[in-house]
């Protein structure tokens, strides 16, 4: 089939293209049950055994015939003979009859005869006699053969992933081997000369590989799928189908990384072309991932993931890997949960968006709030607490929209902190940090927020007066850091953030430049894009630029008083003795 991407298909149809193109596995081999977490059943599995194997106690205790001691209380209490005793895994006993008993441990055979165990709480040793203070029924704390499992019983279903509870019942009806799909094989290739491996030293121009290993990691997290990794190509077209052709032959399925869009120095998507049948699609009307490839080599899979770090993540949670678990018969299900947007998200209207998702528990309803950033943006995978799949009919979500979301962790923060970015939240410590999500905002949303009382902490440059909150005022230096002290050309901050106030009357120059971060500032002015800029101190010292003192900025910070860490928080301030040495 000849190249579509310019005829870009949709999620739903990609997803359900790949899943009709992709032969299951049918091969399959018998493994030690202790060796099976994460493998899939081929078959049924009946139990060959009775759990519990025999009539066991439940109790540290004595053995009798209920009916000795029907008429046993406190102020009548019954006296039996102890005639004996057993021990764990020895076989059971007879037991000598009535006006008798047997004293027995947790897990040991009920002597044949007794019908009932009393736990040694409920009695008292007189010589070579007991005292039983109570009655009991007939099979008090005794597990009878077949009462947890029964022989012959369907234990697992075929299909099934298995986990830590199959395999103590398999273990425990004595089953010592299972039959499982036998694991995909994948190769993972990554291309690109502008990658280093990490650890090489660091050139300009260059960037650390991270994709194929991020890829590999993730896919590895199963053990139903046998992951390799082919290293990093250079974009030289006999390199990469040499590489491409060794993985195809060796694996199941081969994931490439970049080089997948249509440009003249792109050439995976030509490489798989050559294949028979080749390409079935290149190109999704999903963002980010819109040069996704999917193609063919026989019955062999070619995944070719975007180059930028978010678009190939997303494709591959999304796209590859429920259809990887489809090739074994299992139907791939991520943990999700139902949540409401707690800000406006942007969508593009016509596609399909792959968001990635901060969530907040409060009480069990989960908020969710957007990871901001680009596609190339590594970092927002890490601040993820999950994705969401959105068919999007406009250009934004309103607040307060329902989104279901597949999170990444069971831990999901309870901690929201809202608003502009401060030097000092670096030394907010991880006890607080591990359980809180930040959501940058401006001043209007921050009022809007703090009258709603949806935040735990606010952080802003202006003053808001709000009798619900506990007010803490710091002080942060601002410096202008330069490579030249007659500067033309100025970075500072955008408009619309507290740091860009304080900046504009601090600079001497029409020609301004605005940047994301401070970050950006120094690379920036290091670099010589800007002959200066307006950062804070902490910056300027940890560039080691040269700077100028010029002003103070006030950070307020704002705890909602009646929050659930509130106590937590304040501790951290109340450390903070000399606001006039932050930095």
């Amino acid at each position: 089939m000849g190249l579509i991407f310019h005829n870009l298909i949709s999620f739903d149809d990609a997803f359900d293209t790949i899943k009709n193109n992709i032969k299951k596995i049918d091969d399959y081999e018998d493994i030690d049950v202790s060796d099976s977490t994460g493998r899939i059943t081929v078959d049924d599995i009946y139990s060959t055994n009775n759990l519990p194997l025999f009539s066991r106690s439940q109790v540290d205790g004595y053995a009798v015939i209920s009916d000795d001691i029907k008429t046993a209380d406190y102020n009548n209490p019954v006296k039996l003979i102890m005639s004996g005793e057993t021990y764990i895994g020895e076989s059971g006993v007879k037991h000598p009859g009535n006006g008798r008993c047997i004293k027995v441990p947790t897990g040991g055979v009920i002597p044949v005869g007794a019908d009932a165990m009393v736990p040694f709480e409920d009695t008292k040793e007189d010589g070579g006699k007991i005292i039983f203070f109570k009655s009991v029924p007939k099979f008090n704390e005794i597990s009878n053969p077949g009462i947890d499992v029964v022989k012959g019983e369907r234990i697992i279903n075929r299909y099934t992933v298995i986990n830590t509870g199959h395999i103590s019942v398999l273990s425990s009806v004595g089953i010592k081997k299972i039959r499982v799909f036998r694991k995909i094989r994948i190769g993972v290739i990554s291309t690109g000369n502008e990658l280093l491996n990490p650890g090489d030293p660091y050139t300009d121009g260059k960037i650390y590989e991270s994709n194929s290993m991020a890829i590999k990691a993730e896919m590895s997290k199963y053990s139903a799928l046998s992951v390799k990794s082919y290293g990093i190509i250079k974009d030289d077209y006999n390199s990469i189908k040499n590489i491409i052709d060794r993985s195809v032959n060796e694996n199941d399925i081969t994931v490439t990384v970049g080089s997948t869009s249509a440009g003249d120095h792109d050439m995976v998507y030509k490489i798989f072309d050559g294949y028979e049948p080749g390409i079935i699609f290149h190109g999704v009307r999903v963002k980010p991932g819109k040069p996704f490839v999917f193609a063919k080599n026989n019955d062999k899979i070619l995944f070719g993931l975007p180059g930028f770090p978010v678009s190939s993540m997303m494709i591959l949670y999304s796209l590859v890997i429920p259809n990887l678990f489809n090739m074994l018969n299992y139907e791939y299900n991520t943990f999700n949960v139902n949540a409401t947007t707690g800000e406006r998200f942007k969508l593009h209207s016509g596609s399909t968006d792959l968001l990635l998702i901060k969530l907040l528990n409060r009480n069990n309803n989960y908020y969710a709030y957007q990871v901001h950033g680009n596609s190339g943006s590594i970092s927002r995978i890490m601040k993820a607490t999950g994705f969401s799949i959105i068919d999007s009919k406009s250009d934004y979500l309103k607040e307060g929209e329902k989104i279901n979301v597949n999170i990444f962790s069971y831990t999901i923060p309870e901690i929201l902190i809202y608003g502009e970015y401060s030097p000092l939240m670096e030394k907010i410590p991880y006890n607080i940090m591990n359980k809180a999500i930040f959501v940058e905002s401006n001043y209007s949303n921050i009022s809007v927020s703090m009258e709603k009382n949806e935040g735990d902490l606010y952080i802003t440059n202006s003053e808001i007066k709000n009798d619900d909150y506990l007010e803490f005022k710091f002080n942060i230096p601002l410096v202008l850091i330069f490579n030249r002290k007659d500067y033309r050309s100025v970075a500072v901050l955008y408009k619309g953030t507290g740091l860009y106030n304080y900046s504009i009357k601090n600079i001497k120059s029409d020609n301004i430049t605005y940047l994301d971060n401070t970050d950006v500032i120094c690379d920036y002015v290091r670099n010589n894009r800007c002959d200066a800029g307006i950062v804070y101190l902490s910056d300027a010292l940890k560039y080691s630029m040269n700077y100028d003192a010029v002003d103070n900025i006030p950070f307020y910070f704002y705890l909602y008083k009646q929050s659930k860490y509130f106590n937590e928080i304040k501790l951290f301030f109340d450390d903070i003795n000399d606001s006039n040495n932050i930095r």
